[in-house]
């Protein structure tokens, strides 16, 4: 044990030493922007996002086709909104397809870049004679702005659509208490350095004394006991979630037969892969679904890399597509950009900048060069500036989306 403990440090105090600059020699690999197609879709604020999409919105009317257009409000005062654009079926009500954006915050960014990439490439081979297309963008409009993965009240909204909240264990996620004082350390950060010195030396100390396991275990299936943690999952419905709550209802209820639900985030997997992420309640095999959409990388129930969730968008749908005894035929799937990579050193990276900015946030520290590359670490985690990174996003999500329609649309 003790020859195990030397080991660990020594590999963690190396990482403390190459971290810092981990993200910096990936952005210095960047080419110029206009040696791609859909560089200027790449914003890099809110304001810019949402007004982007309203000019899509006028575009749209004004090339003659039916959009109706309404916005739901989160802060009136601060300016966040949840965007809502539907353009109908112009004859039969067959197909539904509903693309979801920014229901973690900052991944809202490259979400309003596959809304351009939809409309320029997809939406014209459309049969819009019986397909509908409803976009719910920004719904975390909070996390966009303010470059976090989290809502106005640190809730990961990703964890917060709960069918039942009366019924529901809070306490269901047993292993984050057991390692909540690493995931939300208290007190600001000091100098870069000795940070980094001792956050690895505090997950060796986890990882030996209560088990890398757990770590994993008690972050991706969402908490509901810690407020000021991470991957919190609220005490209640947010009102983005009761907002697309009853979106969900209504397409449900509505007059299209058959829905296609494809919600965009990013962070998650291979580093120039995206991949889809079958809902738990989807029984399609991974092979299966590789044979049905001709698309290589996804995680589906009996995937070695599938992990479950509490309160996730799309096993929500189902649930309430079952609870509702709906005759819709449904389709609600994940489409996730991986960014920093899906290795073990990876993960430890993700973990790390993921602690670190979830500080930050609580205690702002008052050091401007450990500020900055808190910031710029997590910005890298969710919406890489590599341009072979930015590129490659397109390509699979043109790849994704034409085989996921071609086998779900009727």
């Amino acid at each position: 044990m003790k020859k195990f403990l030397i080991i660990t440090v020594a590999i963690l105090l190396l990482l403390t030493l190459v971290g810092p600059y981990a993200v910096l020699a990936l952005a210095e690999q960047e080419t110029p922007a206009d040696s791609y197609s859909y560089s200027e879709s790449f914003y890099n604020s809110y304001d810019e996002v949402r007004a982007h999409l309203l000019e899509r919105v006028d575009n749209l009317r004004n090339a003659g086709i039916t959009v109706e257009h309404s916005s739901y409000a989160i802060d009136e005062s601060d300016g966040l909104y949840v965007d809502n654009v539907l353009l109908p079926a112009t004859e039969e009500t067959t197909n539904l397809i509903v693309l979801t954006t920014g229901v973690h915050g900052i991944e809202g960014y490259i979400g309003s870049v596959m809304l351009d990439v939809f409309f320029e490439e997809v939406y014209p081979t459309l049969y819009t004679a019986n397909t509908g297309i409803l976009i719910v963008a920004n719904v975390n409009p909070y996390g966009m702005k303010y470059m976090r993965r989290y809502n106005e009240n640190n809730v990961d909204l990703n964890r917060n659509f709960i069918e039942d909240w009366d019924s529901f264990d809070r306490s269901s996620n047993k292993e984050y208490p057991k390692v909540d004082n690493f995931l939300q350390p208290e007190g600001k950060m000091s100098n870069a350095f000795w940070h980094e010195v001792a956050f690895f030396l505090a997950l060796a100390k986890e990882a030996i004394f209560t088990g890398a396991d757990t770590i994993s275990d008690a972050l991706l299936t969402g908490q509901y006991e810690y407020p000021e943690g991470v991957y919190y999952g609220g005490d209640g419905d947010e009102k983005s979630t009761t907002y697309l709550k009853g979106v969900f209802a209504d397409c449900l209820s509505g007059e299209y037969e058959n829905i296609v639900h494809i919600d965009i985030h990013s962070g998650y997997g291979p580093r120039y892969n995206m991949v889809i992420f079958n809902s738990v309640q989807d029984p399609t095999t991974e092979a299966e679904a590789v044979e049905m959409f001709g698309y290589d990388y996804i995680i589906a129930v009996d995937s070695e890399e599938f992990y479950p969730t509490f309160g996730d968008t799309t096993d929500y749908f189902y649930r309430l597509k079952n609870s509702t005894k709906s005759d819709k035929e449904l389709y609600s799937t994940c489409f996730e950009f991986g960014t920093i990579g899906d290795s073990f050193i990876d993960s430890i990276f993700s973990l790390k900048y993921t602690v670190d900015e979830n500080r930050q946030h609580w205690y702002p520290t008052d050091n401007s060069i450990t500020e900055q590359m808190v910031r710029e670490n997590y910005y890298e985690l969710f919406y890489p500036t590599e341009t072979e990174w930015r590129e490659k996003t397109v390509v699979d999500f043109k790849a994704a989306i034409f085989g996921v329609l071609d086998a779900k649309l009727k």
